[in-house]
Parts: structure tokens; C-alpha cells; sequence
């Protein structure tokens, strides 16, 4: 796949919003500020809403010393500085991971260390999660395609100001893209037949 540029992203929401596109992330329009203003958080928000196999990671986190007042877990592991939402939580053993035993877990804020910390039951534990990736080099081709809906849905409202059904119609078009583009994104990946939990238990 061609490498994409942040500022083709840009145009592909401003596309769908229906105004001037822009030449560079610096112009003085309006255009270009509403894109800038909102792209990490469109960006963000996409990612977060399915996991995208060019994102996923997996890690086995460092522990960390319990954060206070949460003794009702048993361990604390620190999440890597990339992680934007924590997808699973497993327990290492034998056998294909994804059937692996998940582990009880929780991201809170350890307010004395200044940081987000992953709460669970064992250690070590295998975490997967989504990566807060920010280089489009990197996005998938279908990823590009919904990522230009969401930002077109969001600088939508400054851009557009009073135009409540097409700010609506935006979002449905983000909506509606998701599916086609999990179903996609699904068929990269095979995770074969899980064990029988009945004749694992004999």
C-alpha cells in the first residue's frame, strides 16, 4: 500500500464536509485549523473504536508497586507509554494465546506516580492493546477511509455552524463505514478453533 499523508486525510474529511481542501498543514483557513484542532482527537476516538490488526501490540508489562487504596487487586504493572486502550488482559500458559484464561484488570490513575497503572489478579500477565499510532505511513488503507469520516464529522460543527442534518449525516456515514471496514479487517487474521472447554476439563 502507498504511503498516505496526514494532509490527504485532511481533504478526505474535507471532502465529505463539503468546503476548499488545503495545500498545507500552516494555511490560515479555516479549513486547515478545524483539521489541525481535531485531527488527534478523531484520531484517537477511530482508533479506540475497533481494534485494527496494524495497531494491536502485545506486551508483557513491568510490574509496579500496588497505587494506594486499591488493595482489592493483586498486582500493578505499568502501561507502555503508547497504549491507548487496553484491549485484553491474559494469563500466560500453554496453548494458543487468545484461548488463554483472562485475568480480572483495571486501568486507574496512580496519582502519587503521576500515571495510568493496570490493576489485575496475576503476574505475569500478557496485555494486548491499541497503540496510539500517529504516523499515517502506518494506518491501513480502510482505517484511512473511516479515520477521514470521523475527523469530517468533527471539524463538521465549526466549519458548518447551524447545519445540524449534515452534521448528523456525517456521523451516520462514520457509523456506517465501521462494519465494512471491521469485516475487512477481521479477515486478516485467523485464530482457529478454540479448545473444547468440556474435554479440557477431562
Amino acid at each position: 500500500m502507498a504511503p498516505i499523508s496526514k494532509i490527504a486525510i485532511w481533504n478526505m474529511a474535507l471532502g465529505w464536509v463539503g468546503t476548499r481542501t488545503v495545500a498545507s498543514e500552516t494555511e490560515h483557513t479555516q479549513e486547515a485549523i478545524q483539521c489541525s484542532l481535531y485531527w488527534d482527537q478523531a484520531r484517537r476516538q477511530a482508533l479506540r473504536d475497533y481494534p485494527w490488526n496494524f495497531a494491536q501490540c502485545r506486551v508483557v508489562p513491568a510490574a509496579v508497586p500496588l497505587p494506594e487504596g486499591w488493595d482489592d487487586y493483586a498486582h500493578a504493572c505499568a502501561l507502555p507509554d503508547d497504549c491507548l486502550h487496553v484491549r485484553a488482559v491474559r494469563v500466560p500458559g500453554t496453548g494458543n494465546l487468545a484461548h488463554r484464561r483472562s485475568a480480572r484488570h483495571r486501568v486507574v490513575l496512580d496519582r502519587q506516580g503521576g500515571r495510568r497503572v493496570l490493576l489485575t489478579d496475576a503476574a505475569p500477565v500478557v496485555l494486548e492493546y491499541t497503540a496510539d499510532l500517529d504516523n499515517p505511513d502506518l494506518f491501513d488503507d480502510l482505517f484511512v477511509g473511516v479515520m477521514a469520516r470521523k475527523l469530517a464529522a468533527m471539524i463538521a460543527v465549526p466549519l458548518l455552524k447551524n447545519n445540524s442534518a449534515r452534521l448528523n449525516e456525517l456521523e451516520q456515514l462514520y457509523r456506517a463505514a465501521l462494519p465494512a471496514a471491521r469485516e475487512a479487517d477481521a479477515a486478516e487474521e485467523y485464530r482457529g478453533v478454540a479448545p473444547d472447554a468440556w474435554l479440557c476439563a477431562r
